[in-house]
């Protein structure tokens, strides 16, 4: 009777175990979502990574960079620039609360690198990129260069961007909002779309990253 007894309760612990690990498991496991529902959740993905073609331009250390930066590690690129009244800080702040959110949960912060272009060179020294993106996250890297180079390589992705004439220097630039990701092997992985929600943009860079991995 007893070791009736001592078998039913080793079962039932066996089985609210095996619940308790397949519930934990389903916790901690990104979802899985097809390129379709990452879109519906605001995250457009390609079903075939495009590639980009090298550019040249200067990080607000004034170093020059290239299509290597975006090997290696993921990348998330937004255009924007200081002067922006409006879209430019709200994005930053959205993607300074992404990078806290991958920090807290301990996944991906660390191979994650976030860039903002200039749009507007005229204006945007390295000196005012620093200072701006360093005001929103230290770890984010501001790029500038000729104008030529801008645009190239914003049409590479999908982002576009027109001056609003103004008086003297105060114009404004219009331009998309979309973030791109960029994979390790540097290509266009796909975009965030507008507008940015930082809880939904770290669970769909989770399910990428997890079917990446």
């Amino acid at each position: 009777m007893n070791r009736q007894v001592a078998n039913t309760v080793i079962s039932c612990v066996a089985f609210v175990a095996l619940v308790l690990g397949l519930t934990l498991n389903r916790i901690l496991s990104p979802a899985v979502m097809t390129n379709e529902q990452l879109s519906e959740n605001g995250l457009f993905v390609y079903d075939a990574p495009r590639r980009i073609n090298d550019f040249s331009l200067i990080d607000h250390n004034d170093n020059p960079v290239n299509l290597e930066l975006l090997r290696g590690k993921w990348t998330l690129i937004f255009f924007g620039y200081t002067y922006c009244p409006d879209i430019c800080p709200l994005t930053m702040a959205t993607l300074n609360q992404f990078s806290g959110l991958l920090e807290s949960e301990g996944d991906y912060a660390e191979d994650t690198q976030v860039i903002m272009v200039s749009v507007d060179p005229q204006r945007d020294t390295v000196e005012k990129l620093s200072d701006y993106v360093g005001f929103f996250n230290d770890d984010y890297l501001g790029l500038t260069g000729e104008y030529i180079d801008i645009f190239n390589l914003a049409s590479q992705l999908n982002i576009a961007f027109a001056y609003v004439p103004g008086v003297g220097e105060n114009y404004l630039v219009s331009h998309s909002g979309e973030i791109a990701l960029i994979n390790p092997n540097g290509h266009f992985h796909g975009f965030f779309k507008v507008p940015h929600e930082p809880e939904k943009m770290a669970e769909n860079y989770a399910v990428v990253r997890a079917a990446w991995d």
